[in-house]
């Protein structure tokens, strides 16, 4: 049976989908080619006409999923209220939810350790990803372009080094959630993140009305 690209080009899809989720809960390595097809509901023979190796596949793979933690944070920042998005992000991403789901989580706690060893097309997908969240959270950060991303950067590794600790002592609840909190708590310090426009226009008009009271006569 023939069939259409747009035919093909869906089950690629899903078999990137399957092969995404799989690399997240138990490492690059844990791809087989077998094992994939049969979670996709596909026969082993078909894999070659969507993928040129398994290699290919596993690059692919991961670019899809470094893709999508992105994705992620660009949904929750464009749906966040003026002055909210770095909030909206770290309790998105150091919640309890997020932890158990390591699976469809972002990449980063998942595959980090296993960059220096891969293959070029993944430290390339790697870098990429990374520097856009860099962009999303500096833009919510004081001071010059230097010190945004600085504390960008920051954030992002007590985000996610929090995340890792949190899933290694998810057999002892308590200490992961004190992880969690702690690891919300200093990725918001309020001393290095933009004032929301609300709380500007709140200052303007406060500064104003003082300077009124200054001028009224005794």
């Amino acid at each position: 049976m023939r069939y259409s690209k747009g035919h093909r080009d869906e089950t690629a899809a899903r078999i990137l989908d399957h092969a995404s989720v799989r690399i997240r809960e138990q490492g690059l390595e844990s791809i087989t080619v077998a094992t994939l097809m049969k979670m996709a509901g596909l026969t082993h023979g078909g894999f070659y006409l969507h993928f040129e190796s398994r290699d290919d596949l596993i690059d692919q793979a991961f670019a899809k999923a470094m893709e999508r933690s992105v994705e992620v944070w660009r949904r929750i920042s464009d749906r966040a209220d003026g002055g909210q998005c770095l909030a909206s992000i770290v309790e998105f991403y150091l919640a309890e939810r997020h932890r158990l789901d390591v699976g469809n989580g972002c990449a980063l706690p998942a595959l980090t350790t296993e960059v220096p060893r891969s293959t070029p097309a993944i430290r390339s997908a790697f870098v990429a990803g990374i520097e856009e969240m860099i962009g999303i959270l500096a833009g919510q950060m004081c001071g010059s372009k230097q010190e945004q991303r600085r504390d960008a950067i920051a954030t992002l590794s007590v985000m996610v080094g929090a995340l890792v600790l949190a899933r290694a002592t998810g057999h002892t609840p308590h200490l992961s959630d004190e992880i969690l909190n702690a690891g919300r708590h200093a990725a918001l310090q309020k001393e290095r993140i933009r004032p929301s426009a609300a709380n500007r226009t709140r200052r303007r008009k406060s500064s104003a009305s003082r300077g009124r009271k200054s001028r009224l006569p005794a």
